[in-house]
């Protein structure tokens, strides 16, 4: 019976590694994918295309065509994606790294005016 235990505790905590690394792997990934479209992203803020809003999402505004549509959802994909690391990393919800987020993201852009 201790044995099954043991198992049973080896093969979820393989488990939970896996996912770890898993997660690891799509934050790094969503990191990379976000630094390849910055120059786009920087560019679609400063035209008045896409905000920052307050929950650190871009907003796409109206009458936006269909691949700057794309470009800012595809950017809100990968915030997601790291915001979910950090609050879990963080013991804190996705709601409140995105508002801190959102704080720094304005930030910057306003001292780079």
């Amino acid at each position: 019976m201790k044995q099954i235990n043991w198992l049973m505790s080896v093969a979820v905590a393989a488990i939970v590694a896996v996912a770890c690394v898993a997660q690891a792997g799509d934050m790094e990934d969503a990191k990379g994918r976000r630094k390849a479209r910055r120059a786009q992203i920087v560019e679609l803020v400063q035209s008045g295309d896409s905000e920052e809003g307050s929950d650190g999402y871009l907003i796409a505004k109206a009458g936006l065509d269909a691949a700057k549509a794309a470009l800012v959802n595809a950017e809100n994909a990968d915030r997601k994606i790291g915001y979910e690391a950090i609050a879990k990393a963080n013991g804190k919800t996705v709601e409140e790294v995105g508002k801190q987020a959102a704080v720094t993201l304005k930030s910057k852009r306003a001292s780079k005016k």
